[in-house]
């Protein structure tokens, strides 16, 4: 199990990382010459991934995951296989051809070779992000987009908010009315939470009837005023025959922890109190 959610994240940082393109990758096999700003990100990249950089490498062109160990010795015999083939035939072969060559026919590494483009990677990436119901992000997304605003803030020392909602009684919505009703109830809630946000905001579901919102750059009184909104923004639509409300805690960094582990247990914490106190509130830890 460990082993694919493993390759699980290796393929969804690959997806969700606008630097891999096949411009970058072809500069970096020697396709193209490379710019100042092209060559600084490559050394960023292989400092920051260190081997899993080519793991990445791969899987972009060949649809394939290849342990870290594996993938750069692939990648450097894929490089001489290159040159081979350039040499030989006396014109460029690009990095794909040379890959998928050397992988299928010398290697045989690769069963049904397949090329991906970079379209079809964005719609990956796009499913792979969302849930299905509500379409919101899901939590891997909101882990990867957290670690984000923690470098932010040890580099920078910026600010930024989390909310922890979770929908009131929704137990009590399934049983009388159907878990079908209850589906329509968890869309619905969801659109009202992200007319509620702002461009730069993350709102993701977290599990079941519990969500996660991302508020960067935003210190406690801001996020409480959002918290607020959208609270009663929630209270007041679903104020008919159905009755929903939901209790909200909210953490901030740094006020309530530096880590993604903590800042989301504090903002746990905060929302089992409102739950505590009568539900339907908005509570700081």
């Amino acid at each position: 199990m460990k082993k694919n959610n493993d390759i699980k994240n290796k393929l969804f940082e690959l997806l969700n990382n606008e630097s891999f393109t096949s411009k970058f990758i072809s500069g970096i096999a020697g396709d193209r010459i490379q710019n100042d700003k092209e060559k600084e990100l490559f050394e960023k990249l292989l400092l920051e991934t260190g081997g899993d950089l080519y793991v990445k490498l791969l899987f972009y062109i060949t649809h394939q995951i290849f342990d870290i160990e594996k993938a750069k010795m692939l990648w450097d015999e894929i490089i001489n296989h290159k040159e081979y083939l350039s040499k030989t035939l006396k014109r460029n072969v690009e990095i794909t051809v040379a890959a998928l060559d050397y992988l299928t026919n010398i290697k045989d590494e690769i069963k049904n070779p397949k090329l991906i483009g970079e379209a079809f990677i964005g719609k990956i990436a796009e499913i792979t992000s969302v849930d299905p119901l509500t379409k919101l992000f899901n939590r891997h997304y909101l882990y990867v987009k957290m670690d984000e605003e923690i470098k932010r803030f040890k580099r920078y020392n910026t600010t930024f908010s989390i909310l922890f909602i979770d929908i009131d009684n929704f137990k009590h919505v399934n049983d009388t009315y159907g878990h079908q009703q209850g589906d329509e109830v968890l869309k619905k809630l969801s659109s009202i939470i992200n007319n509620s946000l702002r461009d730069l905001d993350i709102c993701a579901r977290y599990g079941g009837e519990e969500f996660i919102i991302i508020l960067p750059h935003t210190d406690i009184n801001l996020a409480k005023e959002i918290a607020e909104r959208i609270r009663s923004g929630v209270e007041n639509y679903f104020s008919g025959n159905i009755k929903i409300t939901i209790s909200i805690g909210l953490s901030n960094c740094p006020t309530s922890a530096t880590t993604k582990k903590n800042l989301i247990k504090q903002a746990d914490n905060a929302l089992y109190i409102s739950k505590n106190k009568g539900k339907n509130r908005v509570t700081i830890k």
